[in-house]
Order: C-alpha cells, then structure tokens, then sequence
C-alpha cells in the first residue's frame, strides 16, 4: 500500500480564519503578542492579532521582534498582516505593531475576531 503526500498551501485568508479561532478560543491579550499572566504557553494563552497570526503560521508570538527576511513561511505572516492593513485602511507607513498592533489593541475580541473574518472572506469573495 502507498501513501500519497498531500501538500497543503495556507493562505492569508486561511491564516486569518485560524487566527480569529485563536483569540475567540483563548481570548485577546492587549499590550503584547500574548498574555503571560497565567504563564501558559502562547498557544493556551490571550494572543493579540499579529500574536495569533505567528502562532498559526508556527512561530512564537514575539518573531515579530526579530530581524527576519521575508521568505519561507515568515512571508505569509508578512502577507497575512498585509491584507489586514489593507481591508482595515491601515497606514502601510508604520511598522506591524504601530499599525496592526495598535489597532487590535484598541478593540475588544469580539471586534477583532470578526474584522479578521470579514478581510478573509472579502479574498475569498
């Protein structure tokens, strides 16, 4: 008996779905990619928007701190980020967390969870 492979692409609509899951599952955390209070670990904890999207994508929540290029599975991250600041008329000027990071943090979950939903069904019309 043979296995195939099956080769799974996400994408940013798909990142964003799993990222809404995320904070509607473990709530949202402000001031931080994740909440470390309880110390959980980033998967069983708040996360805030750019949190949820490293985390989905395999990353900790704190990537976004490090000098990373924009290849590999990073550049989903970038690109998921980027459809956000899109669909929510963002400042493409401003760093990640000055534009999509303070925007999750002057919202409450719900708020977020279902603007991450509506920028993906937007893409996937």
């Amino acid at each position: 008996m043979t296995t195939d492979t099956i080769n799974l692409t996400l994408t940013p609509a798909a990142v964003a779905l799993a990222a809404a899951d995320l904070i509607e599952a473990q709530g949202k955390a402000d001031d931080d990619y994740y909440d470390e209070t309880f110390g959980l670990p980033p998967r069983e904890a708040p996360v805030d928007v750019l949190g949820a999207i490293a985390i989905v994508c395999g990353f900790d929540p704190h990537a976004w701190e490090d000098d990373r290029d924009a290849t590999g599975h990073w550049r989903l991250v970038l690109d998921t980020a980027d459809m956000l600041i899109d669909f929510l008329a963002l400042s493409r000027d401003d760093a990640y967390v000055d534009s999509l990071g303070a925007w999750s943090d002057e919202r409450d979950a719900a708020t977020v969870v279902r603007e991450l939903r509506n920028a993906a069904l937007e893409v996937l019309g």
